[in-house]
């Protein structure tokens, strides 16, 4: 097995708390952990309500949460968690790309999701991706969550053709009104072009992208890039 790069952001890490139910995922998860950050806390708990009182005692910027957690406390979990320590980044992870635990955890405000199936250097290799404001996202789960949107795309577009021409959205209806240039990148996002290839498209620095990215994701009070895809898509900025 391939050893595991560290982070170079957890030097300002506090800890992670992991809320899994099946001891081996939880032990598993520790341990990829604890290669990336040695040192660094890493706690686990079993149930939302053990891992709701650890949040409230002790510092955390990431916490992993299972999906099959019973009573749907995965979901409850997530949405506590945003909620109440927007600083704190939330993965959702689970054993296969369930389609309603993916669309749940989305929806509920995880940034990213693991599958559990996947080998310790995929996983490392994902939430490496934490440290450049990326969302830690199976490759398998990215995919299907760009069929859906561009499902829902080709809806819109047949609807908008069978029924008479609409307004617009108004910025009312959105969290924002983004700029022109944001919604090109907005909609580049939706794409699945990184940073760097939408850079390239617009010639722009990366730096510039990401600065776009970022003033997006504040505008539509969220955290990643899928959450932003999937605000955008209620809000019918991607027409």
């Amino acid at each position: 097995m391939s050893s595991v790069p560290q982070l170079s952001y957890l030097s300002t890490f506090h800890g992670a708390l992991i809320v899994e139910d099946d001891p081996a995922v939880a032990d598993r998860m520790r341990r990829i952990l604890g290669k990336l950050a040695p040192g660094r806390r890493v706690v686990v708990a079993s149930t939302r309500a053990e891992a709701c009182n650890l949040l409230a005692s002790l510092p955390y910027d990431l916490v992993l949460v299972g999906m099959r957690l019973p009573r749907s406390d995965g979901v409850s979990l997530i949405r506590h968690v945003r909620e109440t320590y927007r600083h704190i980044e939330t993965v959702a992870m689970s054993p296969t790309d369930d389609h309603e635990l993916v669309n749940a955890a989305i929806s509920a405000g995880a940034v990213g999701y693991l599958l559990t199936e996947a080998d310790d250097a995929e996983l490392s290799f994902l939430l490496r991706s934490i440290e450049r404001g990326g969302a830690p996202m199976d490759s398998r789960v990215a995919r299907r969550i760009l069929g859906l949107i561009a499902a829902s795309a080709k809806t819109r577009t047949i609807e908008s053709i069978r029924t008479e021409p609409r307004a617009e959205p108004s910025s009312s209806s959105a969290p924002a009104l983004l700029s022109p240039r944001e919604l090109k990148v907005l909609r580049l996002i939706a794409q699945g072009w990184s940073n760097r290839q939408i850079a390239e498209a617009v010639y722009l620095s990366v730096n510039t992208i990401e600065f776009h990215a970022k003033s997006i994701y504040r505008k539509l009070a969220v955290k990643s890039r899928t959450q932003a895809v999937h605000e955008a898509m209620q809000h019918g900025l991607l027409n």
